[in-house]
């Protein structure tokens, strides 16, 4: 009896692997369905700028799904979007169908401007104000700079404190030219250039266009500022 009895044991835990086995094999891989939704994410986000990193979220172990006997295809349920933390659905169209959802954690990583200091408002930036580093360009809302020249000798709005990203809406262009103010209109063609006086009629900083009145005709004209005091013209 107990030579029968250990042999019942031993055939029992003989065949209890490939029962195991057997099991996991009608199973869907949850490994498989979260790089499913990863290299989607991955896919849809490839035009944007910098260095993608998608972080598909964990499935519930537990979970129990009939293996799809067609591809898995990913989704993105209404209202979600490439970026930051999103939902994707991951679908069964064979046999037995069936969909399941899972988060997605999205970051796009690179270089954009920041304060190497405080810095009040109306103070001209230079080189040592900025420096850059690597951040997350998913979370930036509001528009980031990923170069010094882009605001090297603009003017801040208000304070930022050390370390603040500087964007586009921060920043303000120095006048060089006022409202009213006399100007010299100059028109340039090969081997010609002619200046004529002209009033401002707005306010406008280095490269920006700005409309002012011919002092002699009269007539209104655009131009590009390109110093103090000078506007470029089109001849």
């Amino acid at each position: 009896m107990c030579f029968l009895y250990y042999l019942f044991w031993f055939f029992l835990l003989a065949l209890l692997p490939s029962y195991g086995l057997g099991l996991t094999k009608d199973n869907q891989s949850l490994a498989e369905i979260q790089e499913v939704a990863h290299n989607f994410v991955l896919k849809q986000a490839r035009s944007l700028p910098g260095n993608i990193e998608v972080t598909p979220g964990s499935l519930d172990r537990r979970l129990r799904l009939p293996k799809c006997s067609h591809p898995l295809k990913a989704f993105f349920p209404s209202g979600s979007r490439p970026r930051g933390n999103t939902t994707v659905g991951v679908r069964c169209t064979g046999e037995t169908p069936w969909t399941v959802y899972l988060s997605v954690k999205m970051a796009v990583y690179g270089k954009v401007l920041v304060a190497t200091h405080a810095i009040s408002s109306g103070f001209p930036l230079s080189l040592a104000d900025l420096r850059l580093e690597r951040r997350d360009l998913s979370e930036l809302r509001q528009g980031y700079l990923n170069e010094p020249a882009q605001a090297v000798g603009k003017r801040l709005k208000r304070p930022v404190g050390l370390g603040a990203i500087i964007t586009p809406g921060m920043l303000e262009i120095p006048k060089l030219i006022r409202r009213g103010q006399q100007v010299i209109l100059m028109a340039t063609a090969p081997g010609l250039q002619v200046n004529m006086k002209g009033q401002a009629l707005e306010d406008a900083g280095a490269g920006e266009h700005i409309r002012v009145r011919n002092t002699s005709s009269r007539r209104i004209v655009e131009g590009t500022v390109t110093a103090a005091g000078l506007v470029q013209v089109q001849m």
